[in-house]
C-alpha cells in the first residue's frame, strides 16, 4: 500500500511540476505613423462668408484625403492589438 501511494505521490508530482512558471505576453506596440503635411488653404472674406477659391478647394480635399489616409493607418494598428 505505501508503494502505491509513493508511485502515486510521483506520478502526481511529475504531472503538476511542468506548471511552476507563469509567463505574460504583452503585445508590441508598433511605432506611430509620422503625420502627414498639409497642403495650404486659405480662405477669403466676402460678404461676411468665408469662401475658397477653385485652387484652395482643391487643397482643401487633399487635405482631407490625406488625413482619410492616416486615419485609416491609426485604426490599422489599434485593430492589430485587439
Amino acid at each position: 500500500m505505501k508503494v502505491l501511494l509513493a508511485i502515486l505521490f510521483l506520478i502526481v508530482s511529475i504531472g503538476c511540476s511542468g506548471i511552476t512558471k507563469m509567463v505574460y505576453i504583452k503585445p508590441d506596440i508598433p511605432e506611430l505613423p509620422a503625420k502627414p503635411g498639409h497642403y495650404s488653404v486659405e480662405f477669403q472674406k466676402n460678404g461676411g462668408l468665408y469662401c475658397v477659391d477653385e485652387g484652395n478647394a482643391k487643397n482643401l480635399l487633399k487635405n482631407r484625403e490625406v488625413d482619410k489616409g492616416y486615419q485609416e493607418e491609426l485604426r490599422t494598428i489599434i485593430e492589430g492589438l485587439q
